[in-house]
């Protein structure tokens, strides 16, 4: 009884702390754009470009969220997220419609969506509106 004691607080600990595949690959990333667009358009309203570790360490952990069904609903930007002035991945972003709220993106060779969280939904609307404080 005494070893489960011991042993289960490891296995919780190191099982919660294993990166996804998308982590991992986004977490090489050393610069990131993020343009904002007039609602399902291409017409860009505004423009964040950054190399601030912890700024995109921020970016990634809520772009690495849970499953979304990915059901197309139009899209209020992308990001862009490069290493070395390589693109590593695109992720198109929908946050305004409390319906359609998703990243986009295709990873490992398919199409994958995660939830856009309140915290990301707030982060984004803040970038859009020009703060450029994380």
């Amino acid at each position: 009884m005494k070893v489960l004691f011991f042993v289960l607080p490891l296995v919780l600990l190191f099982s919660c702390n294993n990166p996804s595949p998308l982590h991992k690959k986004l977490s090489a990333t050393d610069s990131l754009e993020i343009v904002f667009n007039v609602p399902g358009t291409d017409t860009v309203v505004n423009q964040v470009n950054t190399t601030d570790a912890a700024a995109i360490k921020k970016i990634v952990k809520l772009v690495d969220g849970k499953t979304a069904d990915g059901t197309p609903c139009g899209f209020n930007g992308h990001m862009s997220f490069f290493r070395e002035n390589q693109l590593l991945l695109q992720v198109v972003f929908a946050y305004e419609k409390e319906d359609c709220r998703q990243f986009l993106f295709d990873f490992q060779g398919r199409v994958q969506s995660t939830r856009v969280s309140n915290e990301a939904k707030d982060f984004l609307e803040s970038l859009a509106a020009g703060r450029n404080w994380y």
